[in-house]
């Protein structure tokens, strides 16, 4: 396996818990599933920066996916390869956290109800 916990920063995590209280979600690994496609899903240049992790959190992948790993890395990899990116798993891991803080950046900046974005 690829990736065993995605990290999140104290930014996303902040996100987080706007989204939750925003949407009433309960869980986190269900918004941040949410961001990945929506961030996947997004044209524009992905922005790789270098994140800190310090005060953010972590996230198990399998409940992330629940249960469904192949299909979101397979996901970010056809994403990787029609955007000329690297697919090998340093990458791919890498690829997932940045459009997880994208996807929640860009949820936590729409002010419409989530059913409306779907």
């Amino acid at each position: 396996m690829i990736i065993d916990r995605v990290r999140l920063t104290a930014a996303a995590k902040i996100q987080l818990a706007t989204l939750k209280r925003r949407y009433s979600l309960e869980h986190n690994n269900t918004i941040c599933r949410y961001a990945l496609c929506m961030s996947l899903a997004t044209d524009g240049e992905l922005v790789e920066e270098e994140l800190s992790f310090l005060g953010g959190l972590e996230i198990d992948w399998k409940i992330l996916t629940t249960g469904n790993e192949d299909l979101y890395i397979d996901l970010v990899k056809v994403w990787s390869e029609s955007n000329g990116r690297s697919v090998d798993d340093d990458s791919v891991k890498k690829y997932v956290t940045l459009h997880i803080h994208r996807g929640l950046s860009y949820l936590a900046s729409r002010s419409e109800r989530i059913e409306l974005m779907i």
